[in-house]
């Protein structure tokens, strides 16, 4: 099945590996080895998150690279999404942390701030074409990864929860994060099964479907 990313084809031939897990804890199972089979199911969670939650930045960081090298206009793409660069852009090169210094104030400094201010200007009009520094947020906050970050990452094009039609409780994503941290910190097992395990393989393909679609309608 052909995807809009690459990301998401890396993702699925990824999950493969899960799914070689899932037979290596069954064979465990069968040889009543029940240390091997628990060691290879929670292997098998903490790969699909993993894989999981690099996909999300993956993904992210192709479509900004996407939308920068389009050569289409600015007025081509979602408001938000324009307001979005522009926020990010600002903050890297802050005009304001540029005249924090008085001392530093000569023509040199109006000319820096000037290529700030028309910097930004770019973005807001209509017919100019998208800048190559067009930036947005990819990867996930420091330490954070869990649903609200996965959603906050992707409301920065249109401002909306882009779970909020899917035909599945995307909610349960918290379910399998919890499960992978529980496994990192505490190495526990919480009656995890080859049939959990697919259960989980089978909901991160469904968001990771319905995460290709959605980016790839937003290209330009």
């Amino acid at each position: 099945m052909p995807y809009n990313f690459t990301a998401t084809t890396d993702y699925f031939i990824a999950q493969r590996k899960v799914t070689t897990l899932i037979s290596f804890a069954q064979q465990q199972g069968l040889r009543n080895n029940e240390s091997n089979r628990n060691l290879f199911l929670k292997l098998g969670v903490v790969l699909l998150v993993t894989r999981f939650q690099v996909y999300i930045e993956n993904v992210l960081e192709e479509f900004n690279y996407e939308i920068k090298t389009s050569n289409q206009a600015n007025n081509l793409l979602p408001v938000h999404l324009r307001l979005t660069a522009i926020k990010f852009l600002a903050e890297g090169k802050s005009i304001q942390k540029e005249l924090e210094n008085t001392a530093s104030y000569n023509t040199v400094k109006l000319q820096q701030v000037q290529s700030l201010a028309n910097n930004l200007n770019n973005f807001c009009v209509d017919a100019n074409i998208i800048q190559s520094d067009f930036a947005m947020d990819t990867q996930f906050p420091l330490g954070k990864q869990g649903l609200g970050e996965v959603k906050a990452l992707f409301k920065q094009i249109d401002g909306k929860d882009i779970f909020s039609n899917v035909q599945f409780d995307i909610n349960k994503l918290n379910e399998i994060l919890h499960r992978r941290h529980n496994i990192i910190h505490e190495d526990a097992n919480m009656q995890l099964t080859e049939v959990k395990l697919r259960e989980y393989r089978d909901f991160l393909s469904k968001v990771v479907r319905h995460i290709d679609r959605y980016l790839g309608r937003h290209l330009i």
